[in-house]
């Protein structure tokens, strides 16, 4: 058993070994791979284990097919033939409305002339691999379908490009905003607000950064993350500034209380758009001109959403305690609840009518939006994908420096076989709903490489990696990236091999270069030795402000909060001692800052002078992207968010301490101007 256990374990790409933050190797226990298999829905049953390895050895190779190919114009395909099989000719289309308007494309084989790539031999029967060469296609999606006297197989073939779009042809700059966070008008943060930061910025030629606008659960503090989705296709009606909510709260933004009164006010809004759509249907012209112009795929999908939407009210918030019938959903049961709740089921497909309407109106201007890691189990993505999701598992991190306990995040993984299974259309879909702006930020994009993956009721030090298969996932990003105009950052943070953000850069997914982490034991990096294909930034969301960094603010709050203990802060606070140093000698070294008898206090003229120097030297990289966070602007110390805590810190909730018009005119932006203009980062349309 022990043997079959760690043969399937290898099978389905779950690295036997690690190294750790320190370099040690960790070695994947028995115990590991036996709950990682099981929430993959494997069996622990001995003669199961057997077959299941046989299909994994002798796949594709029994299936004539892939179920899909991914691949670059030109290439070349495999298909296995047993002996003496032969295939008439291969039928291409394209698939399901993708837009693309080729006609039908036919390639007559003759199997003997084929090249034969390789020979298997599965209980007593032989295999062959054969090279088929396809023909230039367009970039885009295609059905694939074999024909023969003995039987006819489909695939889906995606054609990618080398590399994903680039939306702008100079360095450029942005600007960091969470919407929760934003203030003015006496209104609590909304779209009202980014469309105001906005214009200045664009005005510019710069571009908005923002959280993720997944839909997620602001009843409940545990769900306010905007990192933890109920579904990462369909977005928040949280940030829709027709019906704008009162601030009541000008240092915290209380998500229970903001989502409660913008509901209510959207449903009245709601009663009238439905006497319309009932009486007058006219008059909603555009609502059902928004769902027709859907992707088909995306269409099906609202459908379902609105309707688990409505389900979520009637029964709860998981779905796993729902009757049966509405746990496994089905098309007849999901066109049931829609004919029989129609005015409630609507209401859902209304809200999101109404957020992509204004998502819509910010195409004038450079945004930036963003895309998470995963959603929450008793997701809407969950339920309506069930089979992909290991959901005895869940996504996490190993120990490192920063959480010496590892990490657990709440959401199950995509199971790599299952989603390749499926020719990758969940994946396909997500991409789809989330690139509608010049550009999107990936989160945690080494996990397209292989994610951590920790087994129900373990902690992170007995999580394992998985691999994913990167090289098709990279492909599909690059081709919806060229189809939708889109640039793409590639979040890449984190213990790696090189050979990984390598590969992000070969396809023009930029790399993020955050300024605390781009050192070596002796200094950090010289300007010169950031890439091209990066943005650059002094801190995240998940970082401390430069002034919390420069206080030691993350490291006594790690010892608040029991993260470290007494050694490991002692430990902290002495690299980071070390570590302003060589930021003062790096400063000095670029010419950047004057000479110093001491490091800069706490004051705000040196912090302001440090401030000032950190942002020419990274807007002085050749970087095509520098990032920059109000919260460093305006001198905050405390950060937006503090990973490995829930209740004890007031995690995406911190607002600004001033409002959008106060910000752009603070006087600390002028200076910033001059610095982005000497870089060549700022293309003012004045």
């Amino acid at each position: 058993m022990k043997q079959l256990i760690c043969r399937l374990s290898d099978l389905v790409g779950i690295l036997p070994s690690y190294y750790n933050y320190k370099g040690e190797r960790i070695d994947i226990s028995l115990e590991t791979k036996t709950g990682l298999i099981s929430s993959m829905g494997f069996s622990l049953d001995k003669e199961i284990l057997i077959k299941w390895i046989n299909y994994f050895d002798s796949y594709p190779w029994k299936n004539s097919v892939e179920p899909v190919y991914v691949i670059k114009p030109g290439s070349t395909i495999h298909i296995y033939l047993k002996e003496n099989q032969h295939v008439d000719y291969i039928e291409i289309v394209p698939f399901k409305d993708s837009g693309n308007e080729s006609e039908p494309m036919f390639l007559h084989l003759n199997s003997d002339a084929l090249h034969k790539d390789e020979c298997r031999i599965f209980e007593n029967e032989t295999y062959f691999k054969y090279n088929v060469s396809i023909p230039l296609l367009s970039i885009g999606y295609y059905k694939m379908c074999l024909f023969s006297k003995e039987f006819n197989k489909e695939s889906l073939l995606i054609v990618v490009p080398e590399n994903c779009f680039i939306p702008f042809q100079n360095k450029t700059w942005g600007l960091h905003c969470n919407l929760w966070s934003l203030r003015g008008d006496k209104r609590e943060g909304d779209f009202s607000h980014l469309k105001y930061i906005s214009k200045y910025v664009d005005d510019k030629g710069g571009f908005i950064s923002i959280n993720p606008l997944h839909l997620n659960n602001p009843d409940d503090l545990y769900g306010i993350s905007p990192y933890s989705s109920i579904s990462r296709q369909f977005k928040t009606p949280l940030y829709i500034s027709r019906c704008p909510v009162r601030e009541k709260d000008e240092k915290f933004f209380n998500y229970s209380n903001v989502w409660q009164d913008k509901m209510r006010a959207l449903r009245t809004e709601f009663e009238l758009f439905y006497k319309n759509y009932i009486n007058e249907p006219q008059k909603v012209n555009n609502f059902i001109d928004y769902k027709n112009k859907l992707h088909p795929l995306i269409r099906e999908d609202l459908k379902s959403f609105s309707i688990f939407c409505f389900l979520r009210e009637e029964l709860g918030k998981n779905w796993q305690n729902w009757e049966q019938k509405f746990r496994n959903p089905e098309k007849e049961s999901i066109d049931r609840i829609y004919q029989e709740n129609e005015k409630e089921v609507l209401f859902y497909q209304y809200l999101q009518w109404l957020i992509d309407e204004e998502i819509d109106s910010f195409k004038q201007y450079n945004l930036c939006m963003d895309l998470a890691f995963g959603s929450i189990k008793s997701s809407f993505d969950v339920w309506i994908n069930q089979e992909i999701y290991a959901l005895s598992s869940e996504h996490g991190a190993p120990p490192d420096d920063f959480n010496p306990n590892g990490q657990k995040w709440g959401f199950p993984p995509v199971i790599p076989f299952k989603l390749k299974d499926q020719a990758y259309i969940p994946f396909i879909k997500l991409l789809k709903c989330n690139m509608n702006s010049s550009l999107l930020r990936i989160d945690h994009a080494l996990g397209l490489f292989r994610a951590f993956w920790i087994p129900e009721d373990s902690n992170p030090e007995q999580g394992a990696y998985v691999k994913y298969p990167w090289k098709d996932l990279l492909g599909i990003i690059a081709l919806e990236s060229q189809l939708n105009r889109t640039g793409v950052i590639g979040e890449d943070l984190g213990t790696a091999e090189e050979w990984m953000k390598n590969e992000l850069i070969k396809r023009k997914i930029c790399s993020w270069k955050v300024f605390y982490f781009e050192k070596n034991t002796s200094a950090y990096k010289s300007s010169h030795l950031y890439p091209v294909d990066a943005l650059c930034s002094i801190t995240t969301h998940d970082l401390p402000t430069l002034r919390g960094f420069w206080n030691a603010r993350d490291i006594k709050l790690r010892k608040q909060f029991s993260i470290f203990n007494e050694s490991q802060v002692e430990e902290a606070l002495s690299e980071r001692q070390r570590d302003k140093e060589k930021i003062i000698n790096l400063l000095k070294n670029e010419g950047l800052i004057k000479e110093l008898q001491n490091l800069p206090d706490n004051s705000t003229s040196e912090m302001e002078e440090l401030l000032f120097a950190i942002i020419k030297f990274l807007a002085n990289t050749q970087s095509r992207y520098f990032l920059m966070y109000p919260e460093d602007l305006l001198f905050m110390e405390e950060q937006a968010n503090f990973p490995g805590t829930v209740m004890e810190y007031p995690n995406w909730q911190r607002k600004l301490p001033v409002t959008v018009d106060e910000i752009i005119k603070l006087p600390i932006l002028k200076e910033v101007e001059a610095i982005l203009k000497e870089a060549g980062r700022f293309h003012s349309l004045d």
